[in-house]
């Protein structure tokens, strides 16, 4: 009896079922107490249902997860959506003026009312006629925040932003000073609003001066960097120009690691040997480990360098290198699991 049992449970699988899911049975057996065994995606899995289930395939619906209770997919649940209707959308892509949605194992184009909080959701009919307009029935403040949150770095464009930045004059740095980084740092306009909450003087701030200016696109672009950096948590991203240096434009990420000591990584453009990649890593204490990335080898170039405290090392640069100063990819894996569609 015992053998049998264990061969029985060893035969039915958890399979991750989610409430709404439609799914094809390819294979129907009885199981215990009246419920069924049921092949599911490859699987074996154990499920009850009010609806006797024969000759497959079966094309089913999840009602609940645990345990789990499917129901027959009749042919009235194919008809047209009614408003007013109440159904389980699954979210597919994005389109350009709304959503790929299925319900009810049909294609839909749909629009929102509001933004939708995950790609499983409950939404109400709301107008039928041409695209389908939803309306997310279960969204609470704090998931709408992070849906809006979600979907403006999902769309952070980085070049865009520098662009705008540097047309509004906010991102010269006048040398690699470090008075001058801290300085340009403080008056980035990303620590606006903590520098209000303290009483700290907002003279020379960018963001300010885009208030004074009536600056919107500028303004905008810098709540933009706020958002991404405070996702980013210990980590601070920036971008950065200089006019008299051999190269027009930057960027630069400040990283702490966990005995809260931070690293700092250039990105720059030079006009002569193309694309570099610097970090400036501690050591110990009060000496450094200075990196620079190039494509071309200026291994000898560099030995020539002395630099107090400092040891510098010439590695051939990698696209995945550059991964790391693209900060949306970052951002989006800090929203704890919300999930982008697109």
């Amino acid at each position: 009896m015992d053998m049998k049992i264990s061969a029985y449970r060893q035969s039915v699988r958890e399979t991750p079922l989610k409430e709404g899911d439609i799914v094809n049975a390819v294979n129907v057996k009885h199981g215990k107490d009246g419920s069924y065994i049921l092949t599911i995606n490859g699987k074996n899995v154990e499920a009850v249902s009010k609806d006797l289930l024969f000759n497959p395939p079966l094309r089913l619906q999840v009602i609940k997860t645990s345990p789990l209770e499917v129901e027959l997919l009749k042919q009235n649940s194919m008809q047209q959506l009614q408003i007013g209707d109440k159904v389980n959308v699954k979210l597919i892509s994005t389109l350009n003026q709304g959503y790929m949605v299925e319900i009810n194992g049909k294609p839909y184009n749909a629009s929102f009312i509001n933004t939708p909080q995950g790609s499983r959701i409950i939404a109400e009919v709301i107008k039928t006629d041409g695209m389908l307009l939803l309306k997310d029935t279960n969204i609470s403040p704090k998931l709408l925040s992070l849906s809006l949150m979600a979907r403006e770095i999902s769309s952070f464009n980085q070049r865009e932003i520098m662009q705008i930045l540097k047309d509004y004059g906010a991102l010269q740095l006048p040398s690699f000073l470090a008075d001058d980084i801290k300085k340009f740092l403080r008056n980035s306009g990303q620590f606006f609003e903590n520098k209000l909450s303290k009483g700290v003087s907002i003279d020379s701030d960018s963001k300010l001066a885009a208030y004074i200016q009536g600056n919107n696109t500028a303004e905008n672009a810098i709540t933009k960097l706020q958002i991404a950096n405070v996702l980013m948590g210990s980590d601070f991203f920036a971008f950065f120009e200089n006019e008299e240096l051999d190269f027009n434009e930057g960027v630069m990420r400040f990283s702490r690691n966990n005995k809260g000591s931070y690293s700092l990584f250039i990105k720059m453009n030079f006009t002569k040997i193309g694309e570099t990649i610097i970090s400036f890593i501690k050591h110990y204490e009060n000496t450094y480990n200075i990196t620079v990335r190039t494509k071309i080898n200026i291994s000898a170039e560099l030995s020539r360098l002395h630099i107090k405290n400092c040891k510098i090392y010439w590695k051939e640069m990698q696209e995945r290198d550059k991964e790391f100063f693209i900060i949306q990819k970052d951002n989006l894996k800090e929203m704890q699991g919300f999930e982008i569609i697109g």
